[in-house]
């Protein structure tokens, strides 16, 4: 057994991170996992058939992705976090940047901290943060390494499916850049 690829089916593919998981993984009545472990790890433990120092050097294994994994994981993006070691290797070639407008992930959060702690203008929704988004880059196809890049929420938003890539870069990329400067330089 690699210890590994079973932890992350786990972790990752099963998402076991409460009990109720536990539960249907196991297709065990409601509350049966609760009363059965008093921790996660205990279950991820037993499962596994490992100790609680090797349970944390399998953690450790995955410390970068996970971060990535509870910043990004949606349904609709499963097939690019089923392949973590590829997963970080597209993160990595982002050049923590958007793909459109070139603004950096630290810019981005210069600009919320410009905004008084909010990216948005109303303080809703999940961009109010300045994440950079997963966006892909054919609306018609699925989230798969070719068809995703980094965007930041200006250009996601404005861009959505209505604008192409080649026309965003043509018409709309040297007006974001403007926009974007003149946030940055608001003291």
């Amino acid at each position: 057994m690699n210890l590994k690829n079973e932890y992350f089916k786990l972790c990752y593919t099963k998402r076991i991170h409460e009990f109720s998981k536990i539960d249907q993984l196991k297709k065990w009545e409601s509350g049966k996992a609760k009363s059965t472990f008093k921790t996660l790890d205990e279950f991820y433990m037993q499962e596994l058939n490992i100790s609680k120092e090797q349970l944390t050097e399998l953690r450790d294994e995955f410390v970068e992705f996970n971060k990535l994994y509870t910043r990004y994981f949606n349904e609709q993006r499963q097939e690019l976090f089923n392949h973590p070691t590829e997963f970080l290797k597209w993160y990595n070639d982002q050049n923590g940047s958007c793909n459109y407008c070139a603004i950096t992930q630290e810019e981005l959060l210069k600009i919320v901290t410009n905004r008084d702690g909010n990216l948005t203008l109303n303080n809703k929704t999940k961009r109010s943060k300045g994440t950079l988004e997963i966006e892909k880059l054919d609306p018609n196809q699925g989230y798969t390494f070719k068809n995703s890049v980094l965007a930041c929420p200006f250009c996601n938003n404005a861009k959505s499916n209505l604008i192409s890539e080649e026309d965003w870069r043509e018409f709309f990329k040297p007006a974001m850049q403007q926009y974007h400067k003149k946030l940055l330089s608001k003291q």
